[in-house]
């Protein structure tokens, strides 16, 4: 059964209560009115001020098309008195014009909470934007301020579009696709099927969630505004999910269509309609695909308009192919294809030139590069090395330059480079040690950047594609937030048992003392195509780290084999072998962090969110004596139980890969989970893990005799984000570890 912690032994099935207290420390008293005092940190004040965090907040600049002039909302005020203002910036001089206030758009309406421009579209030409105003959409023209109206378009609209000549515009409603002109008033509804099971122009759950970095938008436009084309995915094969909401006395269940490993996939299809002026029909396209059903995870149009290209996916993920349907003739043409021995994921980088030859991101050199792929076939590696490229940023608008983001100098930053598509050197764009990432102007002379390492938080900045700095447009210095006195970060590498290098990364107390002896929480994810050992700011759970720290605790994170921007090999070694081929390294941690004088052996403890979740429960199952303590949050226990497209990918299916699927199993291994060590915290509404991994887990350990402690966030999803939830999570991690291990000694 399980042990839950504070109340009666005789309680079969409980949920923790979650208003228990912090351990008291000089670091978590607080003020009168709530406020710290200089200096401390509190676990209140890192996750307790969602409008006021600790680490500060930036602004979404966005890039105003055809002019070097980036878009800012500022807001002054709050609640029914916010007023929200557009101000231009003007890249050359900084020179400020608000545009738009939202007081002053007339909308003949009477209105309970004010207009709020956040979350706006702009048009392509830069002189609309488009607002959400209930049950409406609004066009308002940044010249003169004047308002058209879209009557009962806004009212659950998805996946807005502008056509790129600005005419037209497309949405989803209902997961039916939607498009309006809005010189008439115009709207039609082109598809009708749209249902729980059928998605029109947008995608589904688990395409969302593992194939399109989670925009759901899956529909384009032509380069004329005249043909639109969306995939349309049929869950019907798919078997729903029951998600139980036990609030209400009366319990309700949400059915979510989730393929579990091995289960079916979407059924896709690929429709395009070429519209006349009333926006009627006057031509239409159909793609489909017969077994084995593919994935369809992008599609758009060529340049020239003439072509329709889409990337197939094979269910085995081992094969990508670009296709282009001529839509003049209506046939389909294979591109180009990339293969992998291990996997090819979607190509987010892919970018058609005007001269036919297009941009593409691939793995085949063994590091993630750029390539130009010419009309004629011919390929050329225009980022060649070991530095793996992360991003395409974007192209200047002659074409003539590829600007991009790489894990260079190491896998530890993210730096911004510029390289010549006629061919020659890259050249590096951002000079700071740490982590950058760009947005480029239209023109593309100017990039905005926003930069932080591991003792900085984010901060934006202006430089030009030749890397002259221009200047700092947002600093982000916060006074509290550097009056703290942290904890020392140092990057380390360990030798894994077979002499592999490992990225790993230390913090210490701030009053660490070598003589003393101190215990240690491990944070893990673990999971392929992601890191935890960077030169970036880590935002809320680096401050919580440091808060550990500040109690007397060394935090440690290792990068294990899998871990993203070391090359297909590094990252391939796990292939079908999650879990069983990653602990090992990270068990190469803990016989390092044992052979530290100033380490406590016998108080090493483990924690991580979902995949770290899972390697945490892992962890404490197939390696129990490594450590005193354990905190699960949102764990996958069998791989059996996660979906298809993400599992499949690195797995197989668990007909092909039974053995594998066997050993990366915690439930497998529950019985020799010791007592009273691990915490599981898990949100029931969870959409992604879904708490039947947990639940599954609790009947597997009462079963074999032994007990773990049970945090549950009734109806909250996998980010567990409510109202004081973060607060509640991180407590309950904190106390945890706390209680289990101590302090320094």
């Amino acid at each position: 059964m399980l042990r839950l912690r504070g109340l009666a032994a005789c309680a079969a099935v409980a949920i923790l209560a979650l208003t228990s207290t912090a351990h008291a420390t000089p670091d978590t008293t607080e003020t009168a009115g709530g406020k710290t005092t200089p200096g401390e940190l509190t676990l209140e004040r890192i996750f307790g001020d969602r409008e006021h965090p600790l680490a500060g907040r930036l602004d979404r600049p966005v890039w105003r098309p055809g002019r070097d002039a980036w878009l800012v909302v500022r807001t002054e005020g709050s609640g029914r008195d916010a007023v929200d203002r557009l101000v231009e910036v003007d890249a050359a001089t900084g020179g400020e014009t608000v545009l738009l206030t939202s007081t002053e758009i007339a909308t003949g309406k009477t209105r309970s909470t004010p207009l709020r421009l956040e979350g706006f579209h702009i048009s392509p030409d830069g002189g609309t934007i488009l607002l959400r105003d209930g049950e409406d959409l609004l066009l308002v023209a940044l010249g003169d301020g004047s308002v058209t109206t879209l009557d009962g378009a806004g009212q659950g609209a998805q996946a807005i579009s502008f056509s790129p000549d600005g005419r037209r515009l497309a949405w989803v409603h209902d997961n039916d696709l939607w498009v309006a002109d809005p010189a008439t008033g115009r709207q039609r509804w082109l598809t009708s099927d749209g249902s729980d099971t059928v998605h029109n122009g947008i995608l589904d759950w688990v395409y969302w969630e593992e194939l399109a970095g989670r925009s759901g938008r899956a529909h384009a436009w032509s380069p004329d505004g005249s043909t639109i084309a969306w995939l349309r995915l049929d869950d019907t094969p798919i078997e729903p999910f029951p998600i139980v909401n036990a609030l209400a006395t009366h319990a309700t269940v949400k059915e979510q269509r989730y393929p579990k490993a091995g289960d079916p996939a979407p059924l896709p299809s690929i429709h395009a309609v070429r519209l006349g002026p009333e926006l009627e029909p006057v031509r239409r396209w159909l793609v489909t695909f017969s077994e084995p059903i593919p994935y369809v995870p992008r599609l758009g149009f060529t340049p020239d308009g003439t072509g329709l290209w889409y990337q197939v996916l094979d269910r085995d993920q081992d094969a990508l192919h670009l296709m282009r349907l001529d839509l003049e003739t209506g046939a389909a043409a294979e591109l180009y294809t990339e293969t992998d021995p291990h996997w090819v994921e979607p190509v987010e980088e892919l970018r058609f030139l005007a001269d036919g030859a297009f941009l593409w991101a691939s793995r085949r050199s063994g590091s993630m590069h750029l390539e130009l792929h010419s009309p004629d076939g011919s390929i050329r590696d225009l980022t060649p090395g070991e530095a793996e490229v992360t991003a395409l940023v974007g192209l200047s608008a002659d074409q003539a330059t590829a600007v991009y983001q790489a894990a260079a100098p190491s896998p530890l930053e993210r730096q911004l480079f510029a390289v010549p598509l006629a061919g020659g050197e890259p050249v590096r764009i951002t000079g700071e040690p740490g982590t950058h990432r760009g947005s480029l102007s239209g023109s593309g002379r100017y990039l905005l950047v926003t930069s932080s390492d591991i003792g900085r938080p984010p901060h934006l900045e202006l430089v030009d594609t030749g890397g002259q700095h221009l200047r700092t447009v947002q600093a982000n210095r916060n006074e509290e937030l550097e009056a703290i006195r942290m904890g020392a970060v140092r990057f380390l590498e360990v030798k894994a048992a077979d002499g592999v290098r490992l990225h790993a990364m230390l913090l210490t107390p701030p009053d660490f003392d070598p003589s003393r002896r101190y215990p240690v929480v491990i944070y893990t994810y673990g999971g392929p195509h992601a890191q935890v050992v960077r030169d970036a700011w880590g935002r809320d759970t680096f401050l919580f780290h440091q808060w550990l720290a500040r109690q007397g605790l060394v935090v440690f994170a290792l990068d294990n084999r899998g871990s993203a921007a070391r090359g297909r090999e590094f990252e391939g070694l796990c292939d079908h072998r999650l879990g069983s081929s990653q602990l090992p390294d990270q068990l190469a941690g803990v016989a390092w962090l044992k052979r530290q004088p100033w380490v406590d052996g016998n108080r090493i403890g483990i924690w991580g969110w979902s995949y770290g979740g899972y390697m945490t429960a892992y962890a404490l199952t197939h390696a129990p004596g490594a450590f005193a303590a354990g905190v699960a949050v949102a764990p996958v226990t069998d791989w059996r139980l996660y979906d298809s497209i993400y599992t499949e990918r690195y797995m197989g299916t668990p007909e092909e890969n039974p053995e594998g699927y066997a050993a990366g199993s915690v439930l497998e291994a529950v019985e020799k989970l010791r007592p009273d060590r691990l915490l599981v915290i898990h949100g029931t509404g969870d959409d992604n893990v879904h708490v039947q991994n947990t639940l599954q887990l609790s009947d597997r350990a009462w079963k074999a005799g032994t007990r773990f402690e049970l945090v549950l966030f009734p109806g909250l999803k996998h980010g567990i984000r409510a109202p004081g939830s973060r607060l509640q999570v991180f407590r309950a991690v904190g106390d945890h570890f706390l209680r289990l291990l101590g302090g320094g000694s």
